[in-house]
């Protein structure tokens, strides 16, 4: 499965969702996503199948995304 990450230059992550197919889940909407203001980049990520079965806050407080290569990747200190 695919999620979109909003992040900083630092990669921090601001937002995620998952992309999912609005029709399919009853909404009138043809698409829908997440604008980068300045300083900011999105991504569109695929998740392993172990990062897709977490809830999406756990990988927001326990991932950053790597701006080189733009991989989810764990954070190495809990306040980045």
């Amino acid at each position: 499965m695919k999620a979109t990450v909003l992040h900083d230059e630092n990669g921090r992550i601001l937002a995620i969702s998952k992309i999912e197919d609005l029709k399919k889940s009853g909404s009138k909407l043809v698409k829908a996503g997440m604008i980068a203001r300045s300083g900011q980049r999105s991504v569109e990520i695929n998740l392993s199948k172990e990062l897709n079965s977490r809830p999406l806050r756990e990988l927001h407080n326990e991932y950053r995304v790597d701006p080189g290569t733009s991989k989810l990747v764990r954070k190495t200190e809990p306040y980045q």
